[in-house]
C-alpha cells in the first residue's frame, strides 16, 4: 500500500519544550542563512518576522518575497525550503508547536492558506511584535535563573502567535463585515483542507454543510471570486505536487494517496490543469 512518504520534519529534531527562535542578520547579497531540504515538510508552524531588509523563500513551488517589515506564517505540512537574505536584512524565525497556536488563531491562518504574500506591518506593530519576541528570547536563554512558572512563557507565546493572527485578520477587517456568504466559505475552505482526499465535488461539501450546491458555489464565489471546483482542483494539486516533487512514489500511488481510484484519470486530471503530465512535472522542478 503507498504511503505519503514526504519527510516530515519534527520540532523535536529541534528542541524539547516545544518553540525555537532564532534571528538572523544578512552579513552579505543573497546570503543564505536559513536552508531546508525541499524534500521535508513540517509538522509545526513557522512564523517569519521579519524587521527590516529584503528575503526570499519558496512555499509550495512559489517564489516569495519578503520586504521591509513583515510577517510570514508558513503551515504544517507546506513544502518550503531556503530563504535568500539581503545585506543587513533582520529577521525573527520561530518555529513552534502546533500545540501553542490555539484554534482561534489557527482557525485565522488557515483562511490564508493559499495565500503565500507576506502581510506588512506598520511602524507600532513592529515594534510591538519585536519587543514580544526578545522578552521570550531572553526568557527562553536565561530561564535557568528565572523561575517562571510555565504559564508565563505560554501566555507570552500566546500573545506573539496573536500578533501574527492580528496581522492577518486585519486583511479580513479591510472588507465590510462578515457576511453569511465570507462565513460560508471560510467553513468550506476549513473543510476542504480536511477532507480533499475523500471529497472532490461541490455536491459532497454542500451536503455536509446542509446546503445546496448551487448556494455553496455562489456564496465561494462571490467571496473569492472562484468557483467551488477551482479551490477542490487548487487543494488536490497542490498535494499532488508536493508528493510528486518530495517522494519517489509512482504516478499510481500519488493517484491512491490523493483518493484517485483510476490513476490514467489522475494524469488526464493534472495534465488539464497543470499543462503537462505528472512526470513532466516532477522532472521540471527537481532539475
Amino acid at each position: 500500500m503507498a504511503t505519503d512518504n514526504i519527510s516530515t520534519h519534527s520540532l523535536r529534531d529541534i528542541t524539547d519544550q516545544g518553540i525555537s527562535i532564532d534571528k538572523f542578520i544578512g552579513m552579505g547579497n543573497d546570503e543564505r542563512l536559513y536552508k531546508k531540504s525541499a524534500h521535508r515538510r513540517d509538522d509545526h508552524y513557522l512564523f517569519i518576522f521579519q524587521k527590516n531588509g529584503r528575503s526570499k523563500i519558496v512555499i509550495d513551488f512559489k517564489d516569495v518575497e519578503l520586504i521591509g517589515s513583515v510577517v510570514l506564517c508558513i503551515l504544517p505540512g507546506q513544502v518550503h525550503y531556503g530563504v535568500a537574505v539581503d545585506n543587513n536584512t533582520e529577521a525573527w524565525l520561530i518555529t513552534l508547536d502546533i500545540n501553542f497556536v490555539n484554534d482561534d488563531f489557527r482557525a485565522i491562518f488557515d483562511d490564508y492558506y493559499f495565500q503565500y504574500e507576506p502581510v506588512i506591518l506598520s511602524n507600532l506593530e513592529s515594534l510591538s511584535l519585536n519587543e514580544c519576541i526578545e522578552l521570550i528570547a531572553s526568557i527562553k536563554k536565561d530561564r535557568q535563573q528565572l523561575n517562571f512558572i510555565p504559564q508565563v512563557v505560554h501566555s507570552l507565546i500566546n500573545a506573539c502567535v496573536g500578533m501574527f493572527a492580528s496581522a492577518y485578520h486585519q486583511i479580513e477587517n479591510k472588507n465590510p463585515a462578515l457576511s453569511r456568504t465570507h462565513i460560508l466559505t471560510q467553513q468550506f475552505k476549513r473543510l476542504l483542507l480536511r477532507q480533499f482526499k475523500m471529497h472532490k465535488s461541490t455536491s459532497n461539501y454542500a451536503t455536509i454543510l446542509n446546503i445546496t450546491p448551487a448556494y455553496l458555489n455562489e456564496a465561494v464565489k462571490l467571496t473569492t471570486g472562484f468557483t467551488v471546483s477551482f479551490w477542490i482542483r487548487q487543494t488536490i494539486m497542490m498535494e499532488a505536487k508536493r508528493l510528486l516533487y518530495a517522494t519517489d512514489a509512482t504516478v499510481k500511488e500519488i493517484a491512491y494517496l490523493l483518493g484517485f481510484t483510476d490513476h490514467a484519470y489522475f494524469t488526464r486530471y493534472f495534465s488539464n490543469a497543470e499543462g503537462h503530465p505528472p512526470l513532466q512535472f516532477r522532472l521540471k522542478y527537481r532539475k
